[in-house]
């Protein structure tokens, strides 16, 4: 059974995606591209160098609100491809109050439930297991990103 395209939560989605880019960069030292093949692709950004795959998911809520947070069963199952082929995957969660970063490890084992806004199979990962990331490391991440403001003292 095919869902609507909510295009809403699909530009809210990209819009956290375009924040978190800059600070996935810098705390992976990589050069992360969007994989811009349609508006389904499972997995947002790749570094083909560096072999390493990053999915954002937004959040509308506080971090505390609950004890896990869920992913699509789809993301989890290609980021397992992914890792048989080589890539270190890594998920990031935005939180309306904080970020958080965790590696996908091949052993890596959850939760399971038919949840979400279409009730499809989605895994729950314990917000506990997660690394927080820290103000200092979203501050560096983003004074590198924008570019040198000239102090107007001439040359």
């Amino acid at each position: 059974m095919a869902f609507p395209f909510n295009k809403e939560l699909w530009e809210y989605g990209r819009k956290i995606e375009d924040i978190a880019l800059p600070i996935v960069n810098k705390i992976y030292d990589c050069d992360f591209k969007r994989n811009d093949n349609d508006i389904y692709d499972i997995l947002d950004f790749r570094d083909e160098k560096k072999k390493k795959i990053v999915e954002v998911k937004g959040r509308r809520i506080l971090s505390t609100k609950f004890k896990e947070t869920i992913i699509t069963a789809s993301k989890i199952t290609a980021g397992f491809m992914e890792i048989d082929d080589g890539y270190e995957v890594y998920l990031f969660f935005v939180f309306l109050d904080k970020m958080y970063r965790y590696q996908l490890l091949e052993d890596a084992a959850f939760e399971c439930r038919y949840t979400g806004t279409n009730c499809i199979q989605h895994y729950l990962i314990p917000i506990s297991e997660m690394t927080e990331i820290t103000e200092d490391e979203i501050k560096d991440s983003l004074e590198e990103d924008s570019p040198e403001e000239d102090s107007g003292e001439g040359d």
